[in-house]
């Protein structure tokens, strides 16, 4: 049986101009013809009222709270300026007390998603998945997704886990890591200061601007072969660029455990002097999906036929 309450959600946004507003305004309009209770400082916010007040009460009260990302917001938020600042100063106190991070889902209006002065996206929510609607994106797509998201109803649901696979010794160099003692995973942000990002993801947004090599060839890698990954590495926090330095690196393929690959740095990071977090040599562990390139064994490095893309 679904849940019969409305999801209630709270737009935090920037005053950039009268043009900006009336977009937020439509998104709000949109979310309540499709069954979900808006709470909008166009709304329900007259003149003599608390602004602060209203800012406060609603991030507590809502079930979401929905993050316009623009340039502007990202700024104000950096500088702790203005009603945004403030925002910015409550979520984060959210987060940090434990409420769970998914309640705020960033949309990004215009802006770039990776660090740097055309970032839009606030330095908390760097790495989170984010709702793209800018323009040019489809935007009956995007506000499905938000939906789907506030809702709680994705638009895939996994396959029922099947049996443990034989595996038969290989011939062909390729080293299986068997050691099952060893938990394997992928590297965070909070425990390993840097994670990979997905070129998979990348290729969806962008798919006729970022290729990446065929899903064969990325599940395909054997020991030796040297593929290119995008890794964001923490930093220290500067005022123009963010805290995350993103940077794309080889890795050697060395083995593999299940669906994991398991590869050695091949590059020394750009950031090495900021940063101790990843240095040439580590062991790196990724999944097909975040290969965005591959130099084979031949020396060569796979590229996409533009007829295919």
């Amino acid at each position: 049986m679904q849940d019969s309450v409305p999801p209630k959600v709270f737009l935090s946004y920037s005053w950039e101009n009268d043009e900006h507003k009336a977009w937020v305004r439509a998104l709000a309009e949109r979310l309540t013809q499709n069954g979900v209770e808006v709470r909008l400082d166009q709304w329900h916010i007259s003149p003599g009222q608390s602004l602060t007040q209203f800012m406060e009460a609603e991030v507590s009260a809502c079930g979401f709270v929905v993050v316009i990302c623009t340039k502007d917001y990202a700024r104000k938020s950096l500088a702790r300026a203005g009603g945004v600042g403030y925002e910015q100063q409550i979520i984060t106190g959210n987060i940090v007390a434990g409420r769970p991070r998914e309640n705020f889902i960033p949309v990004v209006r215009d802006g770039e998603f990776t660090p740097g002065p055309e970032c839009s996206i606030p330095g908390p929510f760097l790495g989170i998945y984010a709702v793209d609607m800018r323009n040019g994106v489809d935007a009956d797509a995007s506000a499905e997704l938000l939906l789907r998201t506030l809702y709680k109803v994705p638009a895939f649901n996994p396959p029922a886990i099947g049996s443990r696979p034989s595996f038969a010794s290989q011939g062909n160099g390729e080293q299986e890591v068997e050691d099952e003692s060893e938990e394997i995973r992928l590297p965070v942000l909070d425990i390993d200061g840097y994670h990979l990002e997905s070129g998979l993801a990348s290729h969806h947004r962008w798919p006729k601007t970022f290729e990446i090599p065929d899903e064969s060839e990325r599940r395909g890698l054997v020991d030796g072969d040297i593929v290119k990954l995008i890794f964001d590495i923490q930093v220290e926090e500067h005022p123009e660029f963010g805290g995350i330095s993103s940077e794309r690196m080889w890795v050697i393929v060395r083995g593999r455990s299940g669906p994991y690959y398991i590869g050695e740095l091949n590059n020394v990071p750009a950031c090495s002097d900021e940063q101790n977090h990843l240095q040439a040599g580590d062991q790196v562990v990724f999944l097909p999906e975040h290969v965005i390139s591959i130099l084979s064994r031949g020396g060569a490095e796979i590229t996409v036929d533009d007829d295919d893309a």
